[in-house]
């Protein structure tokens, strides 16, 4: 199980550089791998039935660089790397490593002198060469989605693809015509729409130098660090790994891009990661930006079609926001009939999700079910992250695993997980996707020290509930020196420690 500590804090220096190795140590056995499956394929196409005498060696290598990669790999996501396809890209990486070192030990079975045991075992060990070369594949293909983006290996062909389907329409339809969302479900902050013209201007005079020149060395140029290009709209609207916007158009309190920004050097997440922190000029320019719907080109120059550059480079934007005059003021408009009786639906997996007053923008979403709720229940309610004020998983069966998954919850005030077999992980999570949050109760969970690190970063928290926990009176009296105004509620669990006593009030 990954460290909570890890998720907390930062890793040691001398373990992080560690961790940073594992592109370089990878590529070895990936090597050695392939090269391995293609000098069995021949030796097939030649209907040899012996092993080559390179097979044996080259596993054996690769196998002995796959343990070396899953060390270097499992330090490295510590401090790099997040979302689902780092969940399978880790295990799967580490099968991989197991299988490897499996089938290495049959081509050196199948390599010995012994005629009539190697004709029984290479049939076996190709036909496992052959599934291990899939694998590696896969896991390479994992790895390529979280460094450079989803789908980064087919990309030019589907890019090619959509531009090839939309060409014929896009010459009859004027810059207000046809608009393409950036994502599939625009984030609920709303733009306040200023002349395009000017907002265009003020990205290329005043945006657009500060991205080159402290975030395009990761994310700009055709660099996808953790899946992100700066030089993309659709890129820079869309959710990361996590499920949490990078920027909410009209709404830079609610986008990521602004938070991370705003955290100290030495925090992990802190951007840009080199250099001094950006300047307050440079930040009220980006909450700008961000204000006035994030116009920029929607795809940078250097990727329009041939010829065409300067006509994308001029373009001008769609706010990709709807259309509706509701909507189009800043702020949540109120929930629809529509949202209403789909939060409604939800009461047959066992969830409450209603309105939190008569004409409210926002749910409160409880589970009085209990136990019989779980991950797959849960799942239910992420299509309405954005409009959840109030989240109660008390008693609930959910994991750490679904809380890993859950998306942003910009709006959520009160956030309760007692009573649940939530660890350090689970609550770490969830409580990063609600970082307007004022209350959190954590009471009867897994919690240890570790949340106080998450804790100290909600910057609304006033008051916390940790009985029944595994947190201690030092870790306690710490998190109180760091944010005294904030009420911890210990009750008589806690001895050792002073403040507020009593039981565990709900938030």
């Amino acid at each position: 199980m990954v460290s909570a500590l890890f998720l907390a804090d930062a890793v040691p220096p001398a373990l992080e550089s560690f961790g940073r190795t594992h592109p370089l140590v990878i590529h070895l056995p990936l090597g050695l791998v392939v090269a391995a499956f293609l000098v069995e394929g021949t030796r097939v196409l030649q209907r040899r039935g012996t092993v080559s005498a390179f097979t044996p060696t080259a596993l054996g290598l690769a196998a002995l660089g796959a343990v070396v990669a899953c060390g270097t790999g499992w330090v490295f996501a510590e401090s790099e790397g997040s979302g689902g396809d780092l969940f399978w890209h880790r295990w799967l990486g580490i099968a991989l490593a197991v299988a490897l070192v499996a089938v290495a030990w049959m081509a050196a079975r199948a390599a010995q002198p012994d005629t009539d045991r190697g004709a029984q075992v290479t049939p076996v060990l190709r036909g496992s060469l052959l599934a291990v070369t899939v694998l590696v594949a896969w896991v390479g293909h994992l790895g390529g989605n979280m460094v450079w983006g989803p789908n980064y290996t087919l990309e030019p062909l589907t890019r090619s693809a959509a531009k090839g389907d939309s060409g014929a329409d896009a010459a009859g339809k004027d810059a207000a015509g046809s608009k393409a969302t950036a994502a599939d479900d625009v984030p609920l902050g709303l733009a306040k729409v200023t002349s395009e013209p000017d907002a265009m201007t003020f990205y290329t005079s005043k945006v657009l130098p500060i991205l080159q020149d402290r975030c395009y060395e990761c994310h700009g140029n055709g660099k996808r660090k953790g899946g992100l290009r700066l030089d993309e709209r659709a890129s820079v609207v869309d959710k990361n790994s996590e499920g949490v916007f990078i920027t909410v158009p009209g709404d830079p309190a609610h986008s990521l891009l602004i938070e991370r920004c705003l955290l100290p050097a030495a925090d992990d997440e802190a951007m840009p990661p080199k250099g001094d922190r950006l300047k307050a000029s440079e930040l009220d320019a980006l909450r700008r930006w961000i204000e006035d719907g994030v116009t920029m080109p929607e795809i940078p120059a250097a990727a329009a079609p041939a010829g065409r550059g300067a006509e994308f480079a001029a373009k001008r934007v769609d706010a990709l926001l709807p259309s509706t005059a509701a909507q189009a003021a800043k702020g949540l408009s109120p929930l629809s009939q529509k949202e209403i009786a789909d939060g409604a639906a939800l009461r047959g997996r066992g969830i409450n999700a209603v309105p939190v007053s008569v004409g409210a923008s926002t749910f409160s979403v409880s589970i009085p079910g209990g136990k019989q709720v779980d991950d797959a229940d849960f799942s239910a309610i992420f299509p309405i992250a954005g409009r959840i004020e109030e989240l109660s998983l008390a008693r609930s069966a959910v994991t750490d695993a679904a809380m890993m998954q859950m998306p942003s919850m910009p709006v959520a005030r009160s956030v309760r997980l007692d009573n649940t077999g939530l660890t350090d992980i689970g609550i770490i999570a969830v409580l990063s996707r609600a970082l307007e949050a004022e209350s959190v109760n954590l009471v009867s969970t897994g919690a240890t020290d570790a949340v106080f690190a998450m804790l100290a970063k909600l910057p609304n928290l006033k008051r916390a509930y940790v009985f029944d926990t595994k947190v201690t009176a030092q870790g306690i009296d710490e998190f109180r020196a760091k944010r005294p105004g904030v009420q911890i509620v210990v009750g008589e669990a806690v001895p050792g420690t002073s403040g507020t006593a009593g039981p565990p009030v709900v938030p």
